[in-house]
């Protein structure tokens, strides 16, 4: 699959890689920012600028062990990719189906992409590339009235351990681009190589922090806290005109899907150059499938990221420090050094689980006795068998979620909170203004969330499945309430069906 004079274009590189940064950095970054500062991001970026510079540099490795040891690492970080892929998906677009279903279908098209060789990899990234930008271009424009520059204000740095730790942990997945270095000598002109490595550098680092500074822009200090996937999240914030698709979620995770399968087609070639055998596709395929057998244990996040952060990682910066040492003068090897001996001396294993929280698709409220309410919360499928709702009596939504903890050992997360139910008797109750007042202090309970009056119990309706796509969003209730005008609310009978609406307050 290689033209007449085996090399590949570096517009084709260049495309393959930014598109896996751009991805990463749609996903990750906003979870290192839950942790208070922005330090952590912008030393990652610093890491990996260091690292592809000296993988611009160095000769590629040509024994065995070193590119196996490289292909170790890539095959974990892999799985790993695959398999929160698969959750996306699951949670936004397939709700009602099987991980292992999703997982063995994006296996199957990865396999395929990749079993005819590298140039036949690259020009499939060249095609999606452009579809992949527009996508997230049009989704950025589409929330671009849910920003508030002036968040940025409440943006802190500082140089703490903790945020060293977390830069090197982001490095260690942004580092899923290193696999280019295995492809120096395969571009035309190896100053050509250089150049494309910094612009692959320079776009991936815009992405990271643009990615990063605008879903802090719409979410701010408070409401950025926990979020799970924060930049499909802030998809929950945007509409079209009239309301015609009220939720971008499975627009923007399509985008994603995109990426990631560009990522993975990179991170599970274990012959990264040249046309590989008959016995080498074979090989493969085994990889691959030992891959997936991984993905489908939910443990492989937690062993992936013990090896990625504590084996692979450090070893593949040795290995890089020890081709340089081979070449270059003295200074030079010092300056490398320097800058990722960092890297290499950090190390951690504390990222964000995404399988340890379930997400709210649905709230219930009916009256209970001595100033509680009886709370019902129903769940999206967020694992592989949907999770039965959850009831309690409490008089908060805080209070709620620590008993949750204390019986499930998860957390909630509402950043996908669809619907609120309120019982009619509810609305007449001296202190639901306090529960409002919580809604409106919390901007995960309050943003792009529908409210409905029911008459018959509220826990019924929200323990449904199939959630209503038309209501009163919720801040024009929390509006009606602060300045004492009424509006209308949807009225959701016993039985399911819509039947007029009531004037609140």
């Amino acid at each position: 699959m290689f033209s007449g004079n085996h090399k590949i274009s570096t517009r084709q590189l260049y495309r393959n890689y930014a598109s896996a940064v751009i991805s990463l950095g749609a996903l990750l970054p906003p979870l290192v920012m839950n942790r208070e500062n922005t330090a952590g991001i912008l030393l990652s970026l610093l890491f990996l600028g260091a690292v592809l510079w000296v993988s611009a540099a160095v000769p590629r490795p040509t024994d065995r062990f070193s590119k196996w040891l490289c292909y170790g690492g890539y095959w974990v970080l892999g799985t790993m990719v695959v398999r929160m892929t698969g959750l996306l998906v699951q949670s936004f677009l397939l709700t009602g189906t099987k991980l292992w279903v999703i997982l063995l279908w994006f296996y199957l098209f990865c396999y395929y992409n990749l079993y005819k060789g590298l140039e036949c990899r690259l020009r499939v990234s060249e095609i999606l590339f452009p579809f992949f930008i527009c996508m997230l271009l049009l989704l950025t424009i589409l929330m671009y009235g849910e920003v508030e520059i002036g968040r940025l204000l409440e943006l802190r740095f500082s140089l703490d351990k903790r945020q060293w730790v977390l830069g090197y942990e982001l490095f260690c997945w942004l580092g899923a681009v290193q696999s280019l270095w295995h492809l120096r000598g395969q571009t035309k002109h190896r100053a050509e190589f250089s150049k494309t490595v910094g612009k692959i550098w320079l776009t991936g680092a815009a992405a990271v922090a643009g990615f990063a500074a605008f879903s802090y822009s719409i979410y701010g200090n408070a409401g950025h806290t926990g979020l799970v996937f924060p930049a499909a999240s802030a998809m929950t914030l945007a509409h079209f005109p009239g309301n015609v698709i009220g939720r971008l979620d499975a627009l923007f995770i399509f985008a994603w899907v995109i990426g990631l399968f560009l990522l993975c087609s990179s991170l599970f070639a274990p012959l990264l150059d040249g046309e590989p055998d008959a016995r080498r596709k074979g090989l493969f395929f085994g990889l691959t499938a030992l891959s997936f057998a991984a993905a489908c244990m939910p443990e492989c996040m937690e062993w992936g990221q013990r090896l990625l952060y504590m084996v692979f990682t450090p070893l593949q910066i040795l290995l890089l420090l020890f081709h340089w040492f081979r070449g270059r003068k003295s200074g030079k090897r010092a300056a490398a050094a320097a800058c990722i001996g960092f890297c290499f001396l950090l190390n951690g294993c504390s990222s964000q689980e995404l399988e340890q929280q379930s997400l709210v698709s649905a709230v219930g409220v009916d009256p209970g006795q001595d100033g509680t309410y009886v709370l019902t919360f129903g769940f999206g499928a967020s694992k592989e068998e949907s999770e039965e709702p959850f009831e309690t009596a409490c008089a908060s939504i805080e209070e709620a979620k620590e008993v949750y903890q204390e019986y499930k050992q998860k957390n909630m997360d509402f950043n996908h909170l669809k619907s609120f139910y309120f019982a009619e008797e509810v609305l007449g109750q001296e202190d639901f203004s306090e529960f409002l007042q919580e809604i409106q202090i919390h901007g995960a309970y309050s943003r792009g969330t529908l409210v409905y009056v029911t008459k018959g119990p509220a826990g019924e309706a929200a323990a449904r499945e199939d959630q209503p796509e038309e209501g009163m969003p919720v801040h024009r209730v929390l509006n009606a309430w602060y300045n004492q005008e009424p509006c209308e609310i949807s009225v959701i009978t016993a039985d399911g069906r819509y039947k007029g609406s009531v004037s609140w307050p």
